[in-house]
């Protein structure tokens, strides 16, 4: 009868220790994620904050810029030659900026 009762007692010893070693499995990995999870947390703040500082400093570089220098165009007038009259000329540009505005979608004033 010793046997079976020393069997047993074998049987539930080492269902007990993979019951043990089970759960430091468990536990190894979970740390193993939490240490993961830690240091990705950090590598991202630490890109984050290095983001803004670049973001910051081009909005400051923006701020205290130079103005562009203001350029003005010089329009040259259609008609070079003399051979239409003033109001037949200044028709002519009317209609012309006109009919640019219209198919440019822009307002008159």
């Amino acid at each position: 009868m010793d046997q079976p009762l020393a069997r047993i007692i074998l049987v539930a010893l080492t269902f007990g220790s993979g019951w043990t070693v089970a759960g430091w499995y468990r536990d190894s990995i979970d740390l193993a994620i939490q240490k993961t999870a830690a240091a990705t947390g950090k590598q991202l703040a630490d890109v984050a904050s290095a983001s803004g500082r670049v973001l910051e400093n081009q909005l400051e570089a923006l701020k205290n810029a130079s103005p562009r220098e203001i350029r003005t165009e010089v329009v040259k007038p259609v008609f070079t030659n003399v051979c239409m009259s003033d109001d037949f000329v200044r028709m002519y540009n009317e209609a012309a900026a006109g009919t640019e505005r219209a198919l440019s979608g822009k307002s008159a004033d």
